[in-house]
């Protein structure tokens, strides 16, 4: 019988003696044996805590492959990290594994529970069904098309389309940093997304002005509000949400996101400086009891309000929930806010977490000090709640006070954007750095988003136009 051949060898690393060995050792790379195709890397690997280390083998197909396991398993031991897996191993950590340590990793990171709502829900609904069972190191980009072409038949908006093309991209660079996907393949390079029309002069975050209410309308809407929710009301579900009408114009005329609306308390109203400190967001995820986190972007910030808004609709309601008379002067709601503002700063200062004040010490939810509840459960109101009759009191507008009527393709949310434009800006007169501090927003986001270069211009050339 011949004397079988010994493997050929390519290459070989440097002599080391980790893993309690008496005799130097080396990484090895194996040309395929007579009649096999088989490329073979050889080196050793801890097997376990305070054990020898065992002898591991690799097998490649090309050349190429198997010098790429050489060159990690030599970088590998030169640091002491994690030496290259075994292709079952690599086989194993699919598009699904990655959405979990997706989620884990979002959450790590402390993000908002409605902001975990939709990266699971765009991960159940579009990501996994298309390529769950695709192994992260041969994710490709005819991968991501077909996500994507999947999500354009339920994704009918462009920022739809971009939150799900942003959601594969941080998959992506999660993988890279894992060591799942080698950094030399990109399975979103190439992948297009069609684009929107955008104005001449606008960003793709730009807001149509069709898109901003209008005074008139703000105003018609908080006043059906005033009357169908009010103490006249007549509809047991509205009446539920006693001050909706107040909520509209702090919307309206403050700027206030949704969740800042909500999370409003008697202690942040400044009555004797003309503002509200916006320290919180109310957030409700689904299926779980709502709780007061922190504002967006952790950014406090101060809004002015109308004089008539803040004592003639917050007043009122401040002194009831500090238990103060009716007819209690200016001066003792202040004194009594100042004090609960002091009491909860001294509790704050004997805890441990010296990020505590006064604005985010925490109390009980049932025990808050809230502006806007849901007279039914005392907290405030969840998202899909306020929905709904918010569409009631548009519907009642359109019906009795057609000329003031509240576009049907106007959300709520575009309250904020008629207190940034047509009252910040234009009613008050404020430059667009005081706008973005009233807001909470950084100065490029409220460019970006209200700004068109040449609109003025334009307006110039219009009123020249219309003499002639």
């Amino acid at each position: 019988m011949p004397p079988r051949r010994k493997p050929t060898l390519l290459a070989q690393g440097k002599p080391r003696t980790l893993g309690g060995s008496a005799r130097p050792w080396r990484v090895r790379l194996y040309a395929p044996e007579a009649g096999g195709s088989k490329y073979q890397v050889m080196f050793r690997a801890p097997s376990g805590e305070g054990e020898p280390w065992k002898r591991v083998l690799r097998r490649a197909s090309s050349e190429a492959e198997a010098r790429k396991i050489f060159a990690q398993a030599e970088a590998a031991l030169d640091s002491e990290r994690e030496t290259p897996v075994g292709a079952d191993v690599r086989a194993a950590r699919t598009i699904r594994m990655l959405g979990e340590e997706y989620v884990k990793d979002s959450l790590e990171r402390g993000k908002q529970p409605r902001t975990m709502e939709q990266r699971v829900s765009r991960l159940n609904a579009h990501i996994l069904p298309t390529v769950g069972d695709v192994p992260v190191a041969k994710w490709r980009v005819e991968h991501s098309r077909k996500v994507m072409e999947k999500g354009s038949r339920t994704l009918f908006s462009q920022r739809g389309r971009e939150d799900l093309r942003g959601q594969l991209a941080a998959m992506r660079k999660l993988a890279w940093r894992l060591g799942w996907l080698d950094r030399s393949f990109d399975p979103l390079d190439g992948l297009e997304i069609a684009r929107a029309n955008v104005l001449h002069g606008a960003t793709a975050q730009y807001v149509d002005s069709r898109l901003r209410p209008e005074t008139r309308q703000v105003r018609a809407m908080a006043a059906a509000a005033d009357e169908l929710c009010g103490a006249d009301g007549t509809d047991p579900q509205m009446t539920r949400l006693p001050l909706f009408g107040t909520k509209i114009r702090v919307a309206g005329f403050g700027g206030l996101r949704l969740g800042e609306q909500n999370a409003l308390r008697a202690i942040d109203v400044f009555f004797d400086r003309g503002y509200v400190h916006v320290n919180g967001a109310w957030i409700a995820p689904r299926g779980e009891a709502g709780f007061r986190g922190p504002v967006k972007n952790h950014s406090l910030h101060e809004v002015p309000l109308p004089r008539s808004l803040m004592h003639g609709e917050l007043l009122p309601r401040v002194k009831e929930l500090l238990g103060l008379p009716a007819g209690a002067s200016f001066q003792q709601v202040v004194n009594a806010q100042e004090a609960e503002r002091q009491r909860r700063a001294s509790l704050a200062a004997r805890e441990k977490d010296k990020n505590l004040a006064w604005w985010n010490y925490p109390v009980p939810p049932e025990d808050e000090l809230w502006l806007f509840i849901d007279t039914v459960t005392g907290l405030p109101v969840k998202p899909e709640m306020h929905n709904a009759r918010w569409h009631r009191v548009r519907a009642w507008v359109e019906e009795n006070d057609p000329d003031n009527a509240w576009p049907s393709t106007i959300v709520y949310r575009n309250l904020r954007h008629h207190a940034a434009t047509r009252w910040f800006h234009e009613e008050l007169g404020e430059p667009w750095e005081v706008v973005a501090q009233y807001l909470g927003d950084k100065l490029t986001t409220v460019l970006n988003h209200y700004v068109r270069a040449g609109e003025d211009a334009l307006r110039d050339s219009v009123n020249k136009l219309a003499e002639r």
